[in-house]
């Protein structure tokens, strides 16, 4: 009896690693353009997930400020994830997006409740949302400079028609 439990739990392990496919992904990347009227930037990653099992899982993705979130499927092997941030913290650059399966996900959510660091849970891809900062408004208002040509043509008036008098 207890070699054929230990043969079945064999079998389960080999199975369990073997369902763990290897995946690529083909990713497209929008960011907010223009912040001058906002107050947080929104970016949005869309990629097509290809495995060498053509499983289509549900996913989750960590980010690294440590938030995991599910990701929305949005067609046939095509996933999309977003975010936001505060304007005054965003930066252009890359952006580290692990992705986890369900069984990727069940041993983030015990990491976490065990204390443990995310990080060292496996990942089933990584990806690297390229991201641009937006267009915050010109560095001068456009009404601090007209203020400026009024008044530098209120001195030169002024200067002028008080040289023409004396």
């Amino acid at each position: 009896m207890q070699r054929q439990m230990l043969v079945l739990c064999l079998i389960a392990v080999a199975c369990a690693t073997g369902a763990q496919a290897s995946c690529k992904a083909t990713l497209s990347a929008f960011s907010t353009q223009d912040a001058t009227i906002l107050t947080q930037l929104a970016h949005v990653a869309e990629f097509t997930l290809q495995c060498s099992n053509s499983a289509q899982p549900s996913l989750f993705a960590e980010f690294p400020c440590g938030k995991v979130v599910p990701v929305a499927k949005v067609g046939d092997s095509k996933y999309q994830v977003s975010w936001v941030e505060d304007i005054k913290q965003g930066s252009s650059g890359n952006v580290q997006v692990r992705l986890f399966d369900e069984d990727g996900y069940a041993n983030v959510r015990k990491a976490q409740r065990d204390g443990d660091k995310i990080s060292s849970v496996k990942s089933l891809l990584d990806i690297t949302v390229p991201t641009k900062s937006a267009y915050k408004g010109p560095w001068i208002k456009a009404e601090l400079l007209a203020a400026v040509l009024v008044g530098g043509v209120a001195y030169f008036a002024f200067t002028t028609k008080s040289k023409v008098q004396s």
